[in-house]
């Protein structure tokens, strides 16, 4: 996360080193709690990096699926409300951004996997159905490398 940030610093006009800083940050995020993760200021700091990303780098489609993980994130561990006031997380944003990756890798596996996961965090329950169709979808896809082949298992074990 420290090199991914410092790379950012070093090259601003760099999408990818903004986008690994959020991702790090995110994972690092997820690892210590969201919750924490919020109080030491990291979904600004996660925010402002993907904006950035996706401000050099539209059609960035990682940095669109992490951006809408983001919105679903900040929703399921401190609500709708304080979420969107204080974060500026909105689920019709995060869904947005979901989509937008869809249509910019629509041979993305762990596209599928992240929006039916955000599906559910921000709208609970009644999007299940929804997210079954788009692990089954993934599950279902033809791996390119060895990445996409452990999100297509994931996919595959999820369903199972």
């Amino acid at each position: 996360m420290k090199r991914a940030e410092a790379q950012a610093r070093a090259e601003v006009k760099n999408a990818n080193a903004h986008y690994l800083y959020a991702y790090a940050a995110g994972r690092y995020s997820q690892r210590i709690s969201v919750v924490k993760a919020l109080s030491q200021g990291y979904g600004g700091k996660i925010r402002a990096a993907l904006e950035a990303a996706l401000k050099l780098q539209p059609k960035h489609a990682d940095a669109h699926i992490a951006m809408g993980a983001y919105h679903a994130e900040i929703i399921d561990k401190v609500g709708a409300l304080v979420g969107g006031l204080t974060y500026g997380a909105n689920a019709k944003e995060g869904e947005k951004h979901f989509r937008r990756a869809l249509e910019l890798a629509p041979d993305s596996p762990i596209a599928r996997i992240e929006m039916a996961n955000g599906l559910v965090m921000m709208h609970g329950r009644r999007m299940v159905e929804e997210a079954g169709r788009l692990y089954a979808e993934a599950a279902k896809m033809e791996p390119r490398d060895a990445m996409e082949s452990l999100d297509v298992e994931a996919a595959r074990a999820e369903l199972a």
